[in-house]
């Protein structure tokens, strides 16, 4: 089974989590040995398509009814249409897997010539709810064109696999005709795995987001502010620029850099109080290291969290509640122990990748010919 695995890619340095997918999928292959995989993706924006996709139109703009959100949808969905078009007429696909599902609104069976099956973390709805951006988000009418072409690209595609519990019944909501599996990529978990910490002087909390203030970067450094440089050392990994102080260290750090693992693994605790999340590859990585999180109910990260079991949960916004936990967790490295311990045991048992693209390999085959569930139609 030749399998095309089409990706959306990283959108600079504030969307960074979609280069993990390949990397996900590569583990798992070799325990797919039947499934052929070719890895495409979208190029960089040109000058003039990101001028169609953001520019403001006057006065739309001041209305907020400029569909920017419409227009960057339409344009990188045409440009995976062709892209998918030009990788199939150079090597025949007989499964076209798409992440995510924001790029294949213009594409179809029709279109790619094979079953196509979409990825995704979040629906258009869901992403532009969020609590980081919903003081901006677009009017109802200004979003529903998307919500429209996403719901007939859901319900048209042959399999939509949602990566967790709360993406599902996300999509099943959007697009209530649609074939929705809930499955995971995995991570690979020989890279991602505990180490022995080095000895130190403090404790040592690690922050990993691009959108510093969204993923609650701010937060943190409100509520750990008595205990910097003082009991606590904190490490965070973004692109902002972030006053120096005592007791904290800016990193500026990809994905898979060496350097981020060894902060992940050597971290006494992990903690991401954001605002705008769906299914945060740092959170699973942490989880995946042996390093307990603490994060908040926003998205799909309860799901990865097993509901606060393999991790401790707080609501977005409350400083008081994230200063309790954090100092409830800094202080009792027995509780610290005992969620770094479920949450390994949670990344073995959901999210392998070695076990996962195995599963997907045979959800795939059925689209390719053994028991092949017929496309849903808007």
């Amino acid at each position: 089974m030749r399998v095309l695995f089409f990706n959306e890619g990283n959108l600079g340095a504030h969307v960074m989590g979609q280069g993990q997918l390949a990397q996900a999928l590569s583990t798992g292959l070799p325990y797919a040995p039947d499934m052929q995989a070719r890895f495409a993706g979208l190029t960089p924006m040109g000058r003039v398509e990101r001028a169609i996709a953001t520019r403001p139109i006057e006065p739309l703009a001041h209305y907020d009814f400029a569909l920017r959100t419409l227009r960057w949808h339409a344009v990188q969905s045409l440009r995976a249409r062709a892209a998918i078009a030009g990788e199939l007429r150079l090597w025949p696909a007989d499964v076209v897997h798409v992440h995510s599902q924001s790029i294949a609104f213009a594409l179809s069976e029709h279109s790619a010539r094979a079953p196509v099956a979409l990825s995704l973390d979040t629906t258009v709805a869901d992403w532009r709810s969020m609590p980081a951006w919903s003081s901006s988000e677009q009017a109802a009418v200004a979003l529903a064109p998307s919500r429209a072409l996403e719901r007939r690209a859901l319900q048209r595609c042959s399999l939509a696999l949602a990566w967790t519990g709360w993406t599902r019944r996300s999509a099943e909501q959007a697009a209530p005709r649609a074939h929705v599996v809930e499955h995971h990529p995995g991570l690979d978990l020989e890279r991602y795995r505990p180490a022995a910490r080095r000895p130190r002087e403090r404790l040592k909390v690690l922050f990993v987001g691009g959108r510093f203030a969204e993923k609650g970067g701010e937060d943190l450094l409100a509520v750990l502010a008595d205990r910097l440089g003082q009991t606590v050392e904190l490490d965070l990994v973004t692109p902002a620029e972030v006053e120096p102080r005592p007791g904290v260290n800016v990193h500026r750090l990809g994905p898979s850099d060496p350097q981020l693992l060894d902060l992940q693994q050597q971290a006494d605790l992990f903690c991401l109080p954001t605002y705008g999340d769906a299914v945060p590859w740092a959170v699973l990585e942490a989880m995946a290291c042996g390093t307990p999180v603490l994060a908040t109910r926003v998205g799909g990260i309860p799901d990865l969290l097993d509901d606060g079991d393999a991790g401790s949960l707080v609501d977005h916004g409350d400083r008081r509640g994230l200063r309790a936990a954090l100092e409830q967790l800094l202080d009792d490295p027995q509780r610290r122990a005992d969620l770094a311990g479920l949450a390994r045991e949670r990344c073995e048992q959901r999210y392998d990748a070695r076990r996962q693209v195995p599963r997907l390999a045979e959800l795939l085959r059925e689209l390719n010919g053994d028991g092949l569930t017929p496309p849903r139609r808007a």
